[in-house]
């Protein structure tokens, strides 16, 4: 309550006329650049196919949130806004396209470029038909719904504000904005809660516009506004990007030499065995010792996060933490390959989580 009254007071004389971008939208060009270099590098046709697919699925999904991007950022209204925020609560991860933080509500968008037409029934179940270039309907397909998607992600976001005390009263909201022009949807028979949670693109402001006249259990000012947004930006991970990771694992399998690796395998099919050597030395096998790496594990991340301030499961969660052991890496990389850890998180902690698990 006092730090509401503190921020009320020094935002006096501070004005909002328009979007704020504390994390800009930055695109998918250098991924889809890094994507067409990774095709020049492999001579599998399946490989470059499967290659061309995804690139033509990540251009549409970034087409859609462009659209998105350019209707908030000339949207001319008071709001603070994040685009893809990778939020971990506990054993929870979401991916949120946009986060906006406005004086009455914080709201979860949702982009989705979909092709064909969506009917939405009185159970709140997406159909999507599809049709040629008579106008006939040749397939007809039920879809998850974003709008169940999307809610999973407010529950998320809204768990953590609340256990954080980041917020108190202050409502999270669900929107699915369709971006696809192109797309018409039957919305006739869709239950209300449904209608009051997707919008097309075109529409977004008028709706955005809308809710921020209506009525509200807070007002927030300025400066809590952009605490909200930039504790949200400090919470943001940084991840592996999945679909370079795919294909240079694909593409370095594919640069191995079969003859190369015929040839060592027939050297050391016709390599004479070595006689074994006598020594009085017995070499001692250390046994790997998986309770104490997990005491030590915990122990390890309670005491970093009372040094950093954080909760526990933030340097790692439970279900993380198995996947180490399960693993037991031995190098930074080898760590990457853990549930939960990028290269930032691996270059952060990795040094002590190694050193926990080889014991030197």
């Amino acid at each position: 309550m006092l730090k509401a009254v503190k921020n009320t007071i020094l935002s006096i004389g501070r004005t909002l006329k328009e979007p704020v971008f504390l994390k800009e939208y930055t695109g998918m060009d250098k991924t889809v650049s890094a994507l067409e270099n990774l095709k020049k590098r492999t001579n599998d046709p399946e490989v470059k196919n499967s290659i061309d697919m995804d690139i033509l699925f990540i251009k549409q999904g970034d087409q859609g949130e462009k659209n998105v991007y350019f209707e908030l950022k000339n949207s001319f209204l008071p709001m603070y806004i994040l685009h893809d925020v990778r939020i971990q609560h506990g054993d929870y991860n979401a991916q949120l396209d946009f986060v906006i933080i406005t004086s009455k509500f914080i709201c979860i968008l949702e982009t989705k470029k979909l092709n064909g037409d969506i009917t939405i029934n009185n159970q709140g179940e997406f159909v999507r038909a599809f049709k040629n270039s008579t106008g006939k309907v040749y397939k007809k397909e039920g879809m998850y719904s974003p709008i169940s998607q999307n809610q999973r992600h407010v529950r998320i976001l809204q768990d953590m504000l609340l256990k954080e005390k980041i917020i108190r009263n202050t409502p999270v909201i669900s929107l699915v904005v369709l971006a696809n022009p192109k797309s018409i949807i039957d919305f006739k028979y869709a239950p209300k809660e449904i209608k009051q949670q997707i919008v097309k693109c075109d529409q977004l402001v008028p709706f955005m516009k809308k809710k921020m006249s209506e009525p509200s259990p807070v007002e927030l000012a300025i400066l809590t506004m952009e605490s909200i947004a930039e504790s949200l930006v400090s919470k943001h991970i940084e991840t592996e990007d999945l679909f370079i990771q795919k294909y240079e694992q694909l593409c370095v399998k594919e640069q191995k030499d079969p003859e190369d690796e015929k040839k060592t395998v027939e050297k050391e099919t016709i390599k004479e065995p070595e006689k074994p050597r006598v020594t009085n030395v017995i070499q001692e096998i250390k046994p790997i010792n998986i309770e104490k790496i997990r005491e030590d594990l915990i122990t390890f991340r309670k005491v970093r996060s009372k040094e950093e301030g954080i909760a526990a499961y933030y340097i790692f969660n439970n279900n993380q933490m198995e996947d180490i052991i399960a693993k037991l890496p031995k190098t930074k990389a080898e760590l990457i390959t853990c549930n939960g850890f990028g290269p930032a998180k691996a270059e952060k902690y990795g040094d002590a989580i190694i050193k926990i698990i080889t014991g030197r």
